[in-house]
């Protein structure tokens, strides 16, 4: 609360500072008293100066702590050993048969993730649609009627003989806490405001001492291409081995196993899979002239993010002001999208409602805060002119349902009549998707679409038979005349993110790389698309694991690193999210990050069933509604990741779960992953459907049918 609150307040907070103010806050000081404190010594940055001057003026620490030579310790010190003394004190009690959790105090909790329950899984035969009828499809069609899910494992068909796989459960062990910086094994980076918790890591070994803090108050941290912020520093424990000494976004130390490197990998870049089209097979796709564009992508947007050189600059005002136009312009595109409803009615600023009278009328605004009351729900709204408290009593329509969908950030519009100080809403209204639209016209052929993301080349876990031999598919080596006919009319090929492993994205990540150079994995994920066939268009963009900015929204891959992806002929690059329009239809693109926080904040959503967080972002009309929890969002001036127009297909990955949904006439699918179950996805019980590829018919924007190549993955 602490750094929310500052920021919110236009003043700043050094780590250091926090790590020495956050435990005596609302305890032992309120936030008025240092905003004075510091306002009278005409500074908006608080630092560990400042910090240790206004605990000493409340007495709520002592002048110093004696060290072992008897001398006294500068007090961010004596923090800073008392700290080191826990994480020793309880890495000695590590229990053998598990791993080690370490607990912080009440106020930077780490936090606890647990499993849910496996997608049911099961196979059923549907109608083959257009299949050709002198020949008897292997596998299945699937045939998707409104408002149903599919299965990951439903509507598969066959590329050879099939071995059975079976999927293990693993329990999570009940004393494990993951950070969530580690979830999904995602990078993070600080947008400025505070989180619930400050993460914990499995730590090995012991830590004697944190590195020294320099005289300015400062913590010695660099800044490395994906995000994480890290001390340069090693420090021996008992047991010989070397725990690097981190420090969380706010100050907390966190220790790890420093990543054993000696030694080098041999690895193949796939320099030597050459894949050539099956002589005599018939591309239909190449008769049917290209017809697509870019909708939308955030390169197009013309603006620039402001850059702060340290937490003392006068530029930190800007940041404040470019995330307050940030949320401005989420507001105004909200409210555009709004007045699309007839039913919303006469909308007032929160500002004028005192105007108003007894008359119904209707507030837009960003959900600040909501919590449940004995009576109903009460929301905190704010728009450009202000801010009001809104009651929605029990007894209202959908009361519940819609409280619980409402996540942080998000805005919606409040039906009611203004009280004294407050608004009681009658209705509640998400931005949502309409339900009926203008139908488009019909394609004069068939032309089909394939979407993919989480590649995850460079991971000793990419199935790499799966995919060469899914390259081979698609250059013609086909099982039957069905898939003949689908792989003749395949014209385009989009990839969701995550198409390489990245490295150094997680803590101990350099054991899990088959290739551990960013240039080599880019370049042996070239060396495999080179062999797409040069008619089929490749859209790719960017996720977290990629050597990109890792806050969203994600312009593209940074060119340096992914050279070899723009030297692709049939290769457009995107960003993250973008928006492709295939023949008049729109699919929009995205990674999935957003999947964590609706699992975070929507009661009864998992990672196992993405499809259904995909619809509440559909419904929110955003693609990470919520500032400041697990998604990391980049200070533009500008929201574009407000879905402005609705769109015929939703794709997204991340999560490396398969699963669609249609909603409100928008086909939703989590394209799922080519990378095995890794040993972070086993401890929190995730099981991946690797090496899945979901066809879409372009005119419909439905799924064609779904093709396995699970069998050629190993580890599955």
């Amino acid at each position: 609360m602490l750094i929310e609150d500052l920021i919110k307040n236009n003043y700043l907070i050094t780590p250091s500072a926090y790590y020495l103010l956050e435990p005596h806050y609302k305890k032992g000081f309120a936030l008025a008293e240092l905003i004075k404190f510091a306002k009278a010594r005409g500074t908006f940055v608080i630092d560990s100066s400042i910090a240790e001057a206004f605990l000493l003026e409340k007495g709520l620490v002592s002048t110093g702590a004696l060290g072992a030579g008897g001398g006294e310790k500068p007090l961010r010190e004596a923090y800073k050993d008392a700290l080191t003394d826990r994480i020793a004190g309880e890495m000695a009690q590590k229990d053998e048969n598990g791993p080690l959790t370490i607990e912080y105090p009440e106020s930077t909790p780490g936090t606890s993730l647990s499993s849910s329950p496996d997608v049911e899984a099961g196979e059923s035969s549907i109608s083959t649609g257009d299949a050709v009828e002198s020949e008897p499809l292997v596998g299945f069609i699937p045939e998707i009627s409104d408002e149903n899910s599919g299965s990951a494992d439903k509507t598969l068909i066959s590329t050879g003989t099939h071995s059975k796989s079976k999927q293990s459960e693993v329990s999570t062990p009940a004393k494990e806490v993951f950070s969530s910086e580690l979830l999904e094994g995602e990078s993070f980076v600080s947008t400025g405001a505070f989180e619930a918790g400050t993460p914990a890591q499995n730590v090995e070994d012991n830590a004697e001492a944190l590195p020294e803090e320099p005289s300015n108050g400062y913590i010695p941290v660099e800044t490395t291409e994906n995000g994480y912020s890290d001390s340069e520093e090693y420090y021996s424990g008992e047991n010989g081995v070397k725990p690097k000494i981190v420090y969380g976004d706010y100050g907390i130390p966190i220790a790890y196993v420093a990543e054993d490197v000696e030694g080098e990998k041999s690895y193949s870049t796939y320099s030597n899979v050459v894949i050539k089209p099956k002589e005599g097979f018939h591309y239909r796709a190449k008769e049917i002239p290209d017809d697509w564009e870019i909708a939308f992508d955030v390169k197009s947007v013309k603006f620039q993010a402001p850059k702060v050189k340290n937490a003392a600059s006068k530029e930190g005002e800007i940041v404040i002001q470019a995330y307050s136009s940030y949320f401005k312009s989420r507001l105004k595109k909200m409210r555009r999208i709004f007045r699309e409803n007839p039913e919303i009615g006469t909308v007032i600023d929160i500002a004028k409602l005192s105007y108003v009278g007894d008359d119904e009328v209707t507030i837009i605004g960003l959900v600040n805060d909501k919590r449940e009351t004995a009576k109903g729900y009460m929301f905190e709204v704010e728009d450009a002119t202000g801010r009001i408290k809104v009651f929605l009593g029990r007894d209202k329509e959908n009361a519940s349902q819609v409280y619980n969908l409402i996540m942080p950030d998000s805005v919606v519009a409040f039906r009611g009549q203004p009280g004294r100080g407050i608004f009681f809403a009658n209705r509640v209204f998400l931005p949502d998707v309409p339900k009926f639209r203008r139908e488009k016209p019909a394609l004069e052929e068939k032309v089909y679409a394939i979407l993919l993301s989480d590649i995850h080349v460079g991971s000793n876990k990419f199935c790499e038979k799966a995919f060469e031999k899914f390259l081979e598919w698609l250059n013609g080596e086909v099982n039957s005349r069905a898939e003949e006919e689908l792989v003749s009319r395949i014209k385009y090929l989009i990839i969701g993110g995550d198409v390489v492993d990245g490295v150094g994205i997680y803590p101990g990540q350099y054991n899990e790389l088959a290739i551990p150079d960013i240039f080599d994995q880019y370049e042996a994920l070239a060396n495999l698309l080179r062999n797409v066939p040069g008619h089929i268009t490749m859209f790719i963009g960017p996720g977290n694991h990629d050597a990109a900015r890792t806050a969203l929204p994600q312009p593209g891959f940074y060119e340096e690193y992914a050279r070899p992806l723009y030297k692709l002929k049939n290769a457009v690059i995107i960003s993250n999210p973008a928006v492709i329009r295939l023949h008049g239809r729109d699919f929009l693109i995205a990674h999935g990050r957003g999947i964590e926080d609706v699992v975070d904040f929507i009661p009864k959503r998992s990672h196992h069933r993405p499809a259904e967080a995909m619809v509440d972002l559909l419904r929110l009309r955003h693609i990470a509604p919520t500032f400041g929890n697990k998604v990391p969002i980049a200070p533009d001036p500008e929201d574009t990741l407000v879905i402005e127009s609705v769109p015929d297909l939703f794709q997204a990955g991340h999560v490396h779960v398969m699963e669609y949904k249609i909603y409100n006439g928008v086909f939703v699918i989590n394209t799922g992953t080519w990378q095995a179950q890794t040993e972070f996805q086993k401890m929190v019980n995730i099981v991946p459907t690797p090496a899945r590829v979901p066809i879409i018919d372009v005119e419909t924007a439905r799924l064609r049918a779904v093709v396995s190549f699970e069998q050629f993955c190993e580890g599955v």
